[in-house]
């Protein structure tokens, strides 16, 4: 089994940008994930610059401000000029209110922002893994196929404790979508809503399994407990043998 450890929203806040270069230079962050129109986006471009063992993936977004183009009809709140808010992007997701053509746009926005920075690109995942939606991971795929991005994040999510049947079933066919028209991993894991004691036994869990490739989708924060055991030198060296990012797929 090979692991993939990716620390989400690159680019929001100093603080966010900082525990995600820690946790690559002092844990087992192998890669992350930029948010293109995030406030300390160029801040993080400089960080990827110096440190160019981390992988360097886009964190596609279309809710809340990290919009990069100004000119939509169906994508932009008229009261702000931005991306929707979550919930209110999730509803209009789910009532096909969004335009394809604006989707494909926005995204080649984002990803072309990061391309002009000389950054190479390993991946696509998406902000609120929003490319669950069917509309959006066609967006997805279509603008990794016209950049020609190596993987997308895959749709199944692994030792879940709380996914009920359906749900199982749904992203399992997402996964299947997914699969046959591009490439990506075996599947994903989380550490959201785990204390220390629960991430260490997820993580052990994810060591021991028989998937070829899994991606632990990471959100290093002090609060959370997530740099703390990003960097606890147990696991890191418990990880060191699995470690990979996408780059080492391509």
């Amino acid at each position: 089994m090979k692991l993939i450890v990716n620390a989400d929203d690159f680019g929001f806040s100093e603080e966010v940008n900082a525990n995600i270069v820690k946790c690559h230079q002092n844990g087992i962050v192998t890669s992350t994930t930029i948010l293109s129109g995030g406030l300390k986006f160029d801040d993080a471009i400089q960080m990827a610059k110096e440190n160019p063992k981390l992988g360097i993936g886009i964190h596609l977004a279309i809710d809340g401000p990290n919009n990069i183009g100004k000119n939509y009809t169906t994508l932009l709140d008229p009261q702000t000029g931005e991306f929707y808010e979550d919930i209110a992007a999730v509803k209009k997701i789910r009532n096909g209110d969004f335009n394809f053509e604006e989707l494909v746009s926005e995204y080649s926005k984002q990803i072309e922002k990061v391309e002009n920075e000389g950054v190479k690109i390993t991946h696509l995942d998406h902000h609120h893994h929003f490319h669950l939606y069917f509309p959006i991971l066609k967006a997805v795929i279509e603008v990794a196929k016209k950049y020609k991005i190596p993987y997308i994040r895959p749709q199944k999510i692994l030792y879940a404790s709380n996914n009920s049947f359906p749900k199982k079933i749904y992203r399992l066919y997402h996964q299947f979508y997914l699969s046959s028209r591009y490439s990506t991993v075996d599947g994903y894991a989380s550490l959201i809503g785990c204390d220390s004691d629960q991430m260490q036994t997820k993580f052990q869990t994810i060591l021991n399994s028989n998937k070829k490739t899994i991606e632990l989708v990471v959100h290093p924060l002090k609060e959370n407990g997530e740099v703390d055991f990003l960097t606890n030198p147990e696991i890191v060296q418990k990880a060191q043998n699995y470690l990979i990012n996408y780059a080492d797929l391509m």
